[in-house]
Formats: C-alpha cells, structure tokens, sequence
C-alpha cells in the first residue's frame, strides 16, 4: 500500500493547480506585504534585459494594495512576466484593472494566457504611449502579433483589459468596449495564466480575475 502513495500525493498536486470549470479567483493582494513580491505568483522574463521586479505597494489613489512592475530596464525587447501558480486552464476569461505609470520607451500592460514558459504563450496588450492593443502569440522567444486595433490609453489612469479564450477564439474587450476579435491555434493545450509588461514599462495591476470557462 505504501507505494501508492507518492503517485497520490502527485496526483493531488497536479489537481490543485487546474482550475475548476466555473470557478472564478480573485487576487486583490489586500493579504499582501506591502513592500513584497505577492504570494502564489512565479516570474519570469522572456528577450533580454534585467527581470522584472513585482512588487505590492499602497495606491495613492484608493485602490489598496497594488502590484506594480518596479523595474524601468529600457531593453527594448524584453518582456517581465508574473504567473499565477493555482491556475491551469485551456479556456478562460482573465480580466485586470492597470494603470500606466511611467516608461520612456513603452508604456505597456497585459494579460498572459496558455502560458508553457516563458518562451512560449499568448499574450494580449494595451500600451499607452503607442494608443492601442494587440493580441500576440510569442512562440520560442519570439513575439508575433495577429491582430491590432487602436485605442486611447491614457497614462496615470486606471483602465480595464479582459480576454474570453474559448478554443482558438479570443475576444478582447478594453474599458468595457469589445476591441479584439481573433482565431489562433498555436497553442491548443491547457496553461498559466498571468501578468505582463515590455521594457521600461512601470505599471500598476489591480483586481486580476480568473475564470475557467
């Protein structure tokens, strides 16, 4: 009997971090250290440059505690990435509140699904000094975009980006208007979810919600 055990206790593992169909997590990070990397999230770093530095902080603005991309690194190609741990999922509807702070090169901010590593995985994004969004798939290393849409995002402010990933179709919508529509099939298979920024992006995200559909 007792060697069965280790492959249970596997097993159990492997199940806590696919997300139940239905089931929704939101991460606030009001349980957070203010001063501190955020709990139950991975980071990463895909191009080159200096890794991201993710870190929780208290919003000026009424928000409570935010997490805040800290590191201005002007690397053009470089891409810091935070991934959240529990969830495992192939469709799902991921939404965030963000606000652009600072960045001289690039100011933007996005929503990561399918995630395989940090080589590998979708990526959707709204950046501030370019006034649009744009659905990417970065496969090896290399980020390819498939579809653009021009949008006003306005720096110092709090905006609202969402995906809905069903299949090989994703919608976009920004500020509660649909921005995005688009099919891919580079990644068929369940992954991560997570956060995401380019160069020497600062940027604030609140309210990540996460839902297997």
């Amino acid at each position: 009997m007792d060697h069965a055990r280790p492959s249970l206790i596997a097993a159990f593992f492997v199940l806590s971090a696919v997300a139940v169909v239905g089931q929704t997590v939101n991460v606030g990070f009001e349980q957070d250290e203010a001063g501190k990397p955020p709990k139950g999230f991975s980071f990463a770093l895909t191009g080159q440059g200096k890794p991201g530095v993710w870190i929780v902080r208290k919003d000026d603005g009424g928000h409570g505690n935010v997490l805040v991309q800290t590191d201005a690194d002007r690397t053009d190609y470089r891409f810091p990435v935070a991934i959240y741990n529990d969830v495992t999922a192939k469709d799902v509807d991921l939404s965030v509140r963000f606000k652009p702070i600072s960045g001289k090169g690039d100011q933007g901010a996005g929503l990561v699904w399918r995630y395989r590593d940090q080589n590998n995985y979708y990526i959707t994004r709204c950046n501030a000094l370019e006034d649009n969004c744009t659905i990417y798939h970065v496969v090896n290393g290399r980020r390819q975009a498939f579809r653009n849409q021009s949008v006003k995002v306005a720096s110092n402010m709090w905006h609202t980006l969402r995906v809905e990933v069903t299949g090989d179709h994703f919608v976009v919508t920004y500020d509660d208007r649909k921005v995005l529509d688009a099919t891919d099939q580079t990644f068929k298979d369940a992954g991560k979810v997570g956060l995401w920024t380019k160069a020497d992006s600062v940027i604030a995200f609140d309210d990540f919600s996460i839902a297997a559909r």
